[in-house]
């Protein structure tokens, strides 16, 4: 007997929801950033002038990205366990995609869910465990 893993639209919509949880979550940080950096754009400011910026809001920046790392971690586990359960796709296929959600992993698990789940049958054939 062959292992499924059962992907309704409910289902889909859920992943979905959590493999864009870091997009948005480093779009936020990237967003704060550069209203933090408007002001220069109005005139013509010293180069120390980022800097000076950046340090002084460095506090607020490494909380908002090292909590973007700290969600980023369970989503980036959660999508390597679907792609080593997923029975469709060969080895070499499966390691480029490893490879670019290690390198890459809050915009890899959005195109994951984009590639591999969005348009995945509703029966998905898996592997009944990583090992």
């Amino acid at each position: 007997m062959e292992n499924h893993m059962i992907l309704d639209e409910k289902a889909k919509t859920r992943i979905g929801i959590i493999c864009f949880i870091p997009v948005v979550c480093f779009l936020v940080c990237f967003i704060y950033y550069l209203i933090l950096l408007l002001p220069l754009t109005e005139g013509h400011h010293a180069p120390a002038s980022i800097v000076g910026i950046t340090s002084t809001n460095y506090s607020t920046m490494l909380i908002l990205l090292a909590s973007s790392a700290i969600i980023t971690a369970p989503v980036f586990i959660y999508c390597l366990v679907l792609l080593a359960r997923i029975k469709t796709l060969n080895s070499e296929y499966k390691l480029l995609w490893f490879i670019f959600l290690c390198i890459m992993a809050p915009i890899a698990s959005a195109l994951f869910w984009l590639f591999h789940i969005k348009d995945a049958p509703k029966y998905t054939p898996i592997h009944p465990d990583i090992a």
